[in-house]
């Protein structure tokens, strides 16, 4: 079996480990140890059968960026940890991605882009006043008006 998919099967491929990485379904190299997974048998619900068939993509990923095992009597897959299979592994989520416009997944597996929107709104974002912080800021106000009145500090403080 090869070890990276054909150009054909980029797209299935992606598809794939989009869908395990979405699912949180992680599991090491060399460990028998797992989180989530996913049945293999279930692994194209999703995809239209004429992109390519996602089992037998599965199989070619088999130790190189996905772990299939058994579990239950079934076959099930879980996307592997690894340094060098998350790196190729993101190549190609974000082929399968850019496809279908979607955002790409950062190392994370979070989008990109939206963390980047997220983080751009957290910096205008106004949040509410507690009742607290408006007494404060109303207390604080009077005080400098009245040290004005009284010419203790300048109209520009």
């Amino acid at each position: 079996m090869t070890s990276q998919p054909t150009v054909d099967n980029r797209f299935v491929a992606g598809f794939i480990l989009n869908k395990l990485y979405q699912g949180r379904c992680y599991a090491r190299r060399k460990s028998s140890k797992h989180g989530k997974h996913i049945r293999l048998s279930s692994l194209p619900t999703g995809l239209l059968p004429e992109k390519g068939d996602a089992i037998f993509v599965a199989k070619q990923l088999n130790g190189n960026l996905i772990k299939i095992f058994k579990a239950t009597g079934d076959d099930h897959v879980c996307a592997l940890l690894d340094n060098d299979a998350v790196e190729a592994g993101l190549v190609l989520c974000n082929y399968f991605r850019q496809q279908v416009r979607l955002p790409p997944l950062d190392r994370m597996f979070r989008e990109a882009l939206q963390q980047a929107q997220k983080e751009e709104a957290k910096e205008e974002e106004y949040r509410k006043l507690t009742d607290k912080e408006k007494r404060n800021k109303e207390y604080l106000e009077r005080v400098k008006k009245w040290a004005v009145d009284e010419g203790l500090a300048s109209q520009s403080s």
